[in-house]
């Protein structure tokens, strides 16, 4: 946050004054008090200067030192101390990642993490990246124009304070080294400071998703066009997002570190339904203003977009689409540092910026007995050859893109049963993702809910974070909920009709033995006589409508039947979120499974109980023959009695 960054600064800038007044008091000489004086005075001149930019821009006090100082050196074409290919990208990535030595209160070696980060970005440009899209990004996004007179021109190798020094010679030479007196005292008029600060606000995230979205639009436009092909902007915000990934598990050092994991599909195949999406939203606002909005286009291209149809597409479609570009600078300038050990768990990674949400690609996980690992599923068999799918699935929602899928059901590894998908979702209290593919190629299609799956009811229950989704092969569709609000516990209860509030439906026959006259599965939408997305308990009456009055209208299947019914080909449930969001909903869900089965214990130990006393009493004999006793004497006598028995057969 803001505040901490400045606060941070604030105790650096007092330390520093501290030290240097207790070294040189101690020495005692007036020389040495005027080196004080004077260091003193050079301090307090930037503090004054680093606090005027920040009435500027949106950034804290010790990041805006950090780009200040870093662009000093990109200025003046100083080698960084890692080995790096003449790249305006990891120049200022090692250098952002060499500057976390000014801000340690210890004297680490930062050459590791800065040659860790370079060999990634390496292999984030010759791999990751299309073609120039790093040098785009540095130009357009961060406005930063390097010139061949501003490349690397002083080679000069940098000895960094050795653990020999004393504390006097390290902080010496770090004020020295880090210095930003020469870009306090004359800025270069062809590339204004400003310029570029404001390009790191905008692109981190900083003036609002809207103005992060623009950079993203202008990193993908070619030519100084207004506008951009709908491809090439789905594309560049895809390969962005992918690299932002692969730092992160670079820098924690996951599990997963191949780079080959991350390599963009590139078809057109593999892309169509959500540029197919973004396309028809465009031609869409355009019928509706009865003009193009704004820009200037080619009439035999229908695939361009403009700005402002970019925009409205991702902020009704694609939310978190926005995050992409923030996401990968600030893991580019805050994952790569000596100051911090990063490991493996949310809990041990740098905290983004107030206000700025991050993407991730999600691992996806499920748990064996041994331990939790990478899935083989259905519909997911290889996470590489549909990685596009979790990145558009991602854009959706923020659990989404929280950085983790794990595996609830798979009908591939559990078995097409809808009974075993309802008891692996009951009681898990986190978001979960639906997944679900038609026989007959009628798509593949889903719901995503935010409410916990808590109990059974006959009643719909939950509130509008949750949506349908149609994810192919025709366009991608997103259809949220029509209104707002939570299904109240008075309308559950009583049963009443809302069905503008009729969200997610859980409703096993065991329930009710089958005698309520609903249906019987789990459903989104729609009416519990007939929910809009129904999967049957018995997978024979499972469809998927087009409209109700929950969720927005439109198909889920391609080539929709007339009654909307489907026979499901595969089926998964994903539970969704950070890593320790998925740890505490298994935990609720392994609670309330033990509870259930708790009081099953408890029925049949008061079962049993009760036998057993009654047999102790001698009441177990009395109750077991009892019913002899009543039938003595009666007409149509058995003749139980052996005496009787044998009169009866003389």
């Amino acid at each position: 946050m803001l505040c901490s960054c400045d606060d941070a600064y604030s105790d650096l800038f007092n330390s520093i004054i501290k030290l240097i007044q207790s070294r040189f008091n101690y020495k005692g000489s007036e020389e040495t008090m005027g080196n004080s004086a004077s260091t003193k005075s050079d301090l307090t001149k930037e503090k004054a200067f680093i606090q005027s930019l920040g009435d500027r821009f949106p950034l804290g006090d010790s990041e805006l030192r950090k780009f200040v100082w870093c662009y000093q050196n990109l200025m003046v074409g100083a080698q960084p101390p890692a080995g790096i290919d003449d790249s305006p990208l990891q120049c200022l990535g090692t250098w952002s990642s060499v500057y976390g030595l000014y801000e340690s209160t210890s004297f680490v070696d930062p050459l590791p993490p800065a040659q860790k980060l370079t060999e990634a970005l390496k292999i984030v440009e010759q791999h990751i990246f299309t073609p120039g899209l790093g040098t785009c990004l540095i130009e357009r996004a961060l406005c930063l124009g390097l010139s061949k007179q501003t490349q690397i021109t002083n080679t000069c190798s940098v000895e960094f304070p050795k653990r020999s020094m004393s504390m006097e010679e390290a902080l010496a030479w770090k004020t020295n080294y880090f210095s930003i007196s020469s870009i306090m005292n004359q800025v270069p008029s062809n590339y204004p400071l400003e310029d570029f600060l404001e390009g790191i606000s905008v692109s981190c995230g900083r003036r609002g998703s809207r103005a992060a979205l623009t950079k993203l639009f202008m990193i993908s436009c070619k030519n100084g066009n207004k506008t951009a092909n709908a491809s090439d902007v789905i594309c560049t915000a895809y390969c962005i997002t992918l690299a932002g990934s692969y730092l992160k598990n670079v820098s924690i050092d996951a599990t997963n570190t191949d780079w080959k994991y991350f390599l963009p599909q590139k078809t057109e195949e593999d892309t169509k339904a959500v540029v197919q999406s973004l396309i028809d939203s465009a031609n869409k606002q355009r019928l509706s203003v009865g003009s193009f909005s704004g820009g200037n286009f080619d009439s035999d291209n229908n695939a361009s977009v403009s700005l402002d149809e970019f925009v409205e597409w991702a902020e009704t479609t694609a939310p978190l689409i926005s995050s992409a570009l923030p996401t990968f600078l600030h893991v580019l300038f805050s994952y790569f540092v000596p100051t911090k050990a990063l490991t493996k768990g949310n809990d041990k990674e740098p905290r983004f910026p107030f206000g700025v949400t991050p993407l991730w690609i999600p691992s996806l996980t499920v748990e064996t007995k041994e331990s939790v690992t990478s899935p083989a599923s259905s519909m997911i068999v290889d996470p590489s050859t549909c990685m596009f799918d979790l990145f558009a699935l991602s854009c959706t929602s923020l659990p989404l893109a929280s950085g983790r899928w794990h595996r609830l059901f798979s009908s591939e590894a559990n078995g097409l049963s809808c009974n075993r998908l309802m008891h692996s979702i009951l009681g898990y209290g986190g978001p979960t993702l639906i997944l679900i593919r038609a026989k007959n190629n009628l798509g593949t299609f889903g719901a995503y809910t935010f409410t916990s799956w808590t109990h059974e009811s006959g009643a719909f229950y939950g509130n509008s974070d949750c949506y349908l989704f149609r994810l192919g092969p025709d366009p991608f569709a997103l259809y949220r909920p029509k209104g707002s609000g939570v299904m109240s516990m008075d309308t559950e209860q009583t049963g009443s009709k809302d069905e503008a509030r009729n969200y997610q439906y859980f409703n096993p026959e065991a329930r009710s033995k089958g005698y309520d006259g609903l249906a019987h599965g789990i459903g989104f939408g729609g009416t519990p006589e007939k929910p809009r997305l129904y999967i049957d308990e018995v997978l024979d009456g499972s469809c998927a409508q087009s409209d109700d009055l929950t969720f927005e209208n439109g198909p889920l299947l391609s080539r929709t039947p007339s009654n909307g019914s489907f026979e499901v080909e595969a089926i998964e449930a994903w539970g969704v979120g950070s890593s320790q969001q998925i740890i505490d909903a298994l935990y609720t869900r392994d609670g309330q499974r033990e509870d259930a089965a708790k009081k099953i214990r408890q029925a049949m130990k008061g079962a049993k109980g009760q036998f057993l006393e009654d047999f102790q009493s001698g009441l177990a004999g009395n109750k077991l023959f009892q019913h002899r006793d009543q039938i003595r004497g009666r007409d149509g006598d058995c003749g139980l009695e052996s005496n009787g028995g044998d009169q009866k057969d003389k």
